[in-house]
């Protein structure tokens, strides 16, 4: 039985990374979506767990256990699939943003039978052994589960080679519980489609792009590639997004251009992102370029352009480093004329982080004197509604934080250009000199095309557009562009939930904090306990997603790290169960000691919340390790909480609680993911859960209290 719940503990964990990585890559790498399956994961978990706590199967408990186990097999073919084949069931676009209500639709199908499964395995496992060893031993199994994915599986086999390893794992756990040895071989059949795994993967990933030509399939540590083909041209997907086309000189000859023929003499260049599409090629028509250095986050794209697209020809001038934009540029000591970004828009956290404050003031430190900076972004030229005016003119005014002037042309994309000095003459006048000055032969960036986009008229509808509207700073710890992303970008189609988002995003922060009032209604007894249970589930996930959110902020990339995140949370829960059945209290049921105990944890939880404020604002050096460190405390402190509660309330509930707290997270990681990280920031959600554990802590020991004078 160790050995099943170990193995249940750590397919767990596979799976629910698998199928995070497979929604980050369907619904086009989005926190937001993140969230949401994070939400359906616990609650549909949570809800197995409850469910199978109040029936009562007159079936012996390991056969019990193993039938679980086997239908677990049949429930990871299913969600896999089912959200492979999603698309044409569906009818969706590959590569466009999926609205929000499918995401959350397609979300709540796949997920169902997985997790109500994995959520009764619990109960089922407190049934034949000790409730808070079957919460350990899956603990261990969950981690080294994260470890195994994250190191070895993710890097030699495809999705669903990993699920033919995890289905052969289940059926061995599962004939051991029947004591079925002579069976043990038909463990080995879900191995043998493993030979033709490539052949399966390819297949299920057609079925995902219907419409598409797809010619070439790479997973990759960043997330999945795929290369179409329509005509001569190739189009680059990323975790579900359109990342760029070859070739598409329009796009390519508009991403460069422009900045440099502002700048009088452009000798040292940066580019980051879209290069592999022909923007590196359009940089090096200009021989007043000594140097450029172009910036490219996967190095799979990198042998992508060599193989699909035609190859930059070889040039003295041209450098190409495979690394995180933010990092090189905050710790590079080169300096350069123009740093360009060629990034997709701001719709995840990812690519956030390229539009903030914090990333600007970095940027200008690296400029020569007389240097610039431009970015550009998707916009409606003709009509600008007062939304993405608002968005435009947030972008406009972070950027003014730092440069002195910030010029928008309203090209193909709004195209910014920051920099500390005045143009001379009009921008009209001073692109078409440059042009024959450096003898440049452009398609689309032509005095054609300037009399069209930059005319007096268009100039002044933007500019006006922007100043008419209410601007923010968008910043790491206030991502503002997250919430245009939510009500722009997030295929937000109801008007009744635009109109929410927009009004939530008016109110003040402190409204937030009232719904805390609510907690004093459970200042009574066992229903103090059993909402303990709840927000500590709640806190739990919340600080798990704040961290990972800080961790795509500070390190670049979460996709290849997600494996190794959720571990690390589940070797700290492991850790946390291990110390409290070694430090137990003899006590049981309300002793008062357990529940000052309980108390004492969710005071140590809010100042562990109150650490990871420190630790956000300070932006201390590796501050990754500390993220790192704080995710196994989390972990810890709930390993700890969790068993605890079990001894006070009595072991014959330990499913309905571990139902609570699996509802709790769900619960707080929709409202975390989809309206306190968007709309109030960071650090006044790290608040709010500040003040809920001091809360829930002084209701325990009220509760304690009213019990003893009774």
């Amino acid at each position: 039985m160790n050995l099943a719940i170990f193995i249940s503990g750590l397919a767990a964990v596979i799976s629910q990374t698998l199928l995070i990585r497979e929604g980050l890559a369907f619904f086009s790498g989005n926190e937001l979506v993140s969230g949401i399956v994070l939400c359906f994961w616990l609650l549909w978990t949570g809800l197995g767990s409850l469910i199978y706590s109040k029936i009562d199967l007159k079936i012996e408990p390991k056969k019990k256990y193993a039938i679980l186990l086997f239908l677990l097999c049949l429930a990871l073919i299913f969600s896999f699939v089912f959200i492979r084949i999603a698309p044409r069931i569906f009818s969706l676009p590959f590569g466009e943003v999926i609205v929000f209500h499918k995401i959350i639709l397609l979300s709540f199908l796949t997920l169902c039978p997985t997790c109500l499964i994995i959520g009764a395995l619990f109960p089922a496992g407190s049934a034949i052994i000790k409730a808070q060893k079957v919460y350990l031993i899956e603990g261990i199994g969950s981690f080294l589960g994260g470890i195994i994915l994250s190191f070895i599986f993710i890097n030699i086999l495809p999705p669903f080679g990993i699920l033919a390893v995890l289905i052969s794992l289940l059926l061995f756990a599962g004939l051991l519980c029947l004591n079925k040895r002579l069976l043990l071989c038909l463990c080995i059949v879900p191995l043998f489609f493993v030979v033709r795994i490539n052949d399966i993967e390819l297949f299920f990933r057609k079925m995902q792009m219907s419409g598409q030509n797809l010619v070439g399939l790479y997973e990759s540590r960043y997330g999945t590639i795929a290369i179409t083909e329509s005509g001569d041209q190739k189009n680059v997907y990323t975790s579900g997004f359109f990342d760029f086309a070859s070739p598409d000189i329009y796009t390519a000859e508009e991403a460069v251009h422009y900045p440099l023929l502002i700048h009088k003499n452009p000798e040292n260049v940066l580019l980051i992102g879209g290069g592999i599409g022909g923007a590196i090629e359009q940089v090096l028509k200009h021989q007043c370029v000594k140097k450029l250095v172009y910036l490219e986050l996967d190095p799979k794209i990198i042998e992508i352009g060599k193989k699909y697209i035609n190859p930059v020809d070889l040039d003295g001038r041209l450098s190409i480093v495979a690394s995180d934009g933010r990092f090189y540029v905050k710790n590079t000591n080169e300096r350069f004329d123009c740093i360009i970004i060629n990034l997709p828009d701001p719709i995840n956290v990812q690519l956030n982080r390229y539009y903030t404050r914090e990333f600007f003031h970095e940027a200008k430190k690296k400029l020569n004197s007389g240097g610039l900076f431009s970015i550009r972004v998707n916009y409606t030229p003709d009509i600008l509604s007062p939304i993405y005016a608002q968005f435009l003119a947030t972008i406009n005014y972070t950027l003014k934080q730092i440069f002195r002037n910030v010029y928008i042309l309203p090209v193909a994309k709004a195209t910014y250009v920051a920099m500390d000095y005045e143009i001379e003459g009009t921008i009209t006048d001073v692109l078409k000199k440059e042009i024959d000055k450096r003898n440049l032969n452009l398609i689309y960036v032509n005095d054609y095309f300037f009399d069209y986009n930059l005319t007096d008229e268009r100039m002044e509808y933007i500019k006006t557009s922007i100043g008419q509207s209410k601007p923010f700073i968008n910043a790491d710890l206030k991502p503002v562009c997250y919430y245009f992303n939510a009500v722009l970008w997030g295929g937000v189609v109801s008007h009744n939930l635009k109109n929410l988002f927009v009004k939530l995003f008016r109110l003040q922060p402190i409204i937030f904090f009232l719904p805390l009032i609510l907690t004093f209604l459970f200042w009574r007894r066992r229903s103090v306990i059993y909402f303990s249970v709840f927000s500590v589930g709640a806190t739990g996930i919340s600080a798990e997603i704040v961290l990972l959110i800080l961790f795509q902020v500070f390190y670049g990339y979460v996709y290849y790290w997600l494996g190794i995140i959720i571990g690390l949370f589940m070797f700290g829960l492991a850790s946390g169960t291990f110390s409290y059945m070694k430090i137990r209290s003899r006590h049981s049921g309300l002793s008062g000691n357990n529940i000052n105990l309980l108390s004492g944890i969710q005071f140590s939880i809010a100042v562990y919340f109150l650490i990871i404020v420190l630790v956000t604002m300070a932006n201390l050096p590796g501050v990754n390790y500390f993220i790192a460190i704080l995710i196994f405390v989390g972990g810890f402190l709930g390993g700890f909480h969790f068993p605890l509660c079990i001894e006070i309330t009595g072991s014959e509930r330990a499913g309905i609680l571990y139902g609570l707290d699996l509802l709790g997270a769900s619960l707080s990681a929709i409202i975390t993911a989809l309206i306190l990280i968007p709309i109030i920031g960071i650090i006044y959600t790290l608040f709010i859960f500040v003040l809920l554990n001091i809360l829930v802590g002084l209701g325990l020991r009220f509760a304690n209290r009213q019990a003893e004078a009774y």
